[in-house]
């Protein structure tokens, strides 16, 4: 008999009925009594002073209800860090990107609110702006910020050994600059909200948010209101990807207008509202260097980081850091140096995207690895195998790894694609066309982090009369099958069919508070909540099948829809007699609660020791061929064999998807998607010119799962939401480099930039 039952299974989803179907509401589906109609008017300036609005002509429009400025607003600067708060909801003395957010109406319709927008009149100033990083860094660069000295947003410094001393006992010394491209998310559902304040003055939300419980307490924040008034309910969300961590303005803006009015307010953004406003990946420029020996070993890195921060700052400090943290372990280099500076620009800011700064820096080292084998002359997966990361290493930084299937990735990876077969040399297929093969490896988050100094949540659990199962959980469900996991955890520990069970995750007002889902660590950490409370009601129910049994509690198990003697299955009971039993004959309701907390986070909140910020690593390679045509530049992907450590896993077509979307993600990232930008302005704000890919594009695919069992993850499960996207586009560069003998340092590796590219390496 197997270990398991139903986890580790490909089960169906428990709520893709309901969306197949078109049941599911999403926002725009839903339409409250009296509801009104929202719209900001926006800057079309990069910097300037706001020198008058004029609200008079949209007041008189009719079927206009509200019109506001900066002077109905309680005036409270935000920032997903409380500390660099810079970003008020509506802009009061200057505007600081193109989309900046100046005024705000409500009307009968959208129709009406989008006239009344028009007859605002706003009158500015034209301040100098900056658009490039590096050029804002300088002292006589336009200030965008007055209050501030400069334009360095933010900055973090973290060193571990001696990385002078490892230069100057290397053999060899690389350098380069490598350059990522500011990307959008491009949810299949752009951002919006419905506000609506009571007549008793308690706010409601209606958002598609990752996570729900801290925009509570960000929109208590913003619009000083006690916390007790603010309920946040979380409508089905149409894609996130890290874009819904944090409150938009629209949500304040919403809610001043809702408070102004006394009716319900919804603004919904058009797509190209959302390419223009909603923030993006940021762009980072990295300075790279290494210092090895002969034999290939790793003696020092050090990374100097710049990130665009745009004009305001959201979650810039805390993508650096953490992109730090995976930097300082990845083959555990003993010599770590690692600066950044986060820096305004006259630019539409950014927020968290999958992989939270993880690619960016990954692009850099496993190309800089891939030219170091080069010249060395050793093949890229034995360099990289010769220095993985092993269980129970602690690496220069301090962080331990406890499960790590790093090893085996790359050997997974290597061998299913061929790789000693295909990489002798590069394949000249004529006409200009040549095929390569490249690889990267990565290591990323497999549960969140402790950054919040609070890494734990509860998770209850009531079975009702008929034996239907009700989880309160707080995983947030944004298409990556939280449901599911959390349903999946219960039915194994309870012994019954996922579809048994019902998962409530959608209201603050109901469910137990979290941090949300970001960093892979909602199966690690909601899922160990569900698995203690699953654990916790089936003792209830085991002591009341005793009861019907007449048999010691000890001796009793739960399977397949039973509580049954463990020594001899056919003495039983079905699920649902046991609970009918105890409400009807006994009057023992049954319930649990389960919860999930690690005393580490408070520690490390405290002290912020930086080898403790992650309570455990996923690791995973990538092999990726491309044929690449010389005369127009053109890459084309044939294959990704993706190997990937996911602990034990919990649903294999679920994990499968995961992945294959990260790569698919991944490989846009790579290859084609760019905001192009002039003077601050989005130049290619549509899908037409916006360059993702879809399921046409879609390469030959091959998902490796490897199980690594990790002892603290639930049934030994961690997360791999964001891996997927993260070892990719430097696998895609290194197999060009292996193609074409050019390395690229610049993403995305476009047709144009591969064109010339390869031309110039030719002088």
């Amino acid at each position: 008999m197997s270990e398991f039952s139903v986890f580790g299974k490909s089960l169906p989803r428990i709520d893709a009925w309901s969306k197949a179907t078109g049941e599911v509401k999403y926002l725009d589906d839903i339409k409250i009594q009296g509801m009104l109609y929202g719209k900001i008017l926006r800057s079309p300036h990069a910097h300037a002073k706001i020198v008058s609005i004029d609200t008079f002509g949209a007041k008189k429009l009719p079927g206009v209800r509200a019109v506001i400025t900066a002077e109905d607003t309680p005036g409270i600067k935000f920032s997903f860090v409380p500390a660099l708060a810079d970003k008020l909801p509506l802009c009061k003395d200057k505007v600081r990107y193109v989309g900046d957010e100046v005024a705000a109406v409500a009307a009968d319709s959208l129709e009406i609110a989008e006239k009344a927008i028009q007859l605002i009149k706003a009158e500015y100033e034209i301040l100098p702006a900056v658009f490039d990083v590096e050029e804002a860094m300088k002292q006589d660069a336009p200030l965008i910020h007055e209050e501030r000295e400069n334009n360095i947003a933010f900055e973090g410094h973290k060193s571990f050994g001696d990385v002078e001393k490892g230069f100057r006992e290397s053999d060899y010394i690389f350098e380069d600059r490598c350059v990522t491209s500011k990307v959008t998310h491009c949810c299949m559902e752009t951002h919006g909200c419905i506000a609506l304040f009571d007549k008793l003055g308690k706010l409601t939300i209606y958002s598609p948010h990752q996570a729900p419980h801290t925009v509570r307490q960000e929109m208590a924040r913003i619009l000083a209101l006690p916390l007790s008034r603010v309920r946040v309910i979380r409508t089905p969300v149409g894609g996130g990807f890290g874009q819904r961590l944090v409150t938009d303005m629209k949500e304040p803006v919403a809610a001043i207008l809702s408070r102004t009015t006394g009716r319900a307010v919804k603004i919904v953004n058009t797509r190209e509202e959302e390419f223009c406003t909603a923030r993006t990946r940021y762009p980072y420029i990295i300075y790279l260097k290494t210092g090895v020996r002969k034999d290939g070993k790793i003696l020092a890195r050090q990374a100097k980081v710049i990130v665009d921060n745009g004009a305001y700052n959201d979650k810039g400090p805390s993508t650096l850091n953490y992109a730090g943290e995976c930097f300082a372990v990845l083959y555990n280099v003993p010599h770590i140096q690692y600066d950044g500076w986060g820096v305004y620009t006259n630019k539409q800011f950014g927020t968290a995207f999958r992989g939270f700064g993880n690619p960016q820096l990954h692009f850099a080292t496993e190309t800089q690895l891939d030219a170091i084998a080069k010249k060395l002359h050793i093949d890229p997966q034995q360099l990289r195998l010769k220095y993985a990361n092993m269980p129970g290493d602690v690496a220069a930084s301090g962080a331990k790894i406890t499960s790590c299937g790093l090893v085996e990735c790359i050997n997974k990876a290597a061998e299913s694609s061929r790789w000693k077969e295909k990489r002798k040399e590069p394949v000249d297929m004529g006409d200009g066309k040549c095929r390569g093969i490249g690889m990267a490896a990565m290591v990323h988050t497999g549960g969140g982090g402790r950054f919040y100094g609070y890494a734990a949540t509860d998770t209850f659990v009531k079975i009702s009369e008929e034996g239907k199962v009700t989880v309160i959980s707080p995983a947030p469900e944004i298409g990556q099958g939280a449901t599911m996991v959390i349903a999946q955890i219960t039915a194994e520990v309870l012994g019954i069919r996922p579809d048994n069970i019902t998962v409530i995750n959608d209201d603050t007002e109901i469910m137990p508070y979290d941090l949300g889902a970001w960093g892979s660590r909602t199966s690690f950490v909601c899922g160990n909540a569900a698995k203690s409370a699953a654990e916790n009601t089936r003792e209830e129910v085991i002591k009341v099948a005793a009861q019907m049994l007449q048999r010691p509690a000890e001796r009793l198990g739960c399977r397949e829809g039973k509580v049954f003697l463990k020594d001899n299955p056919e003495v039983a009971v079905f699920f649902e007699e046991v609970a009918g039993y105890a409400i009807s004959k006994i009057g023992h309701p049954l319930s649990g609660r389960g919860r999930y907390f690690d005393p580490l986070a408070p520690q490390v909140g405290l002290d912020r020791k930086y080898g403790h910020h992650l309570p455990t690593f996923a690791f995973a390679c990538q092999v990726v061929e491309v044929e690449v045509d010389t005369l127009t530049g053109q890459v084309k992907v044939l294959k990704v064999t993706a190997a990937h450590d996911t602990g034990r896993t919990i649903n294999p077509s679920m994990a499968e998807g995961q992945i294959e979307g990260s790569i698919l993600q991944g490989l846009g990232y790579a290859l084609s998607e760019e905001c192009v930008e002039k003077d601050g302005i989005l130049m290619n704000p549509n899908f037409a010119d916006y360059k993702i890919w879809t399921a046409l594009d879609t390469p030959s695919y091959e998902v490796i799962l490897v199980e690594s069992i990790d002892p603290d993850g639930p049934f030994g499960a961690k997360g791999i939401g964001e891996p997927g996207l993260v070892p990719l586009p430097a696998a895609v560069a290194n197999a060009i480099f292996h193609a074409t003998g050019v390395m690229f340092r610049q993403l995305p590796l476009n047709q144009e930039r591969v064109f010339f590219g390869l031309r110039e390496a030719k002088k």
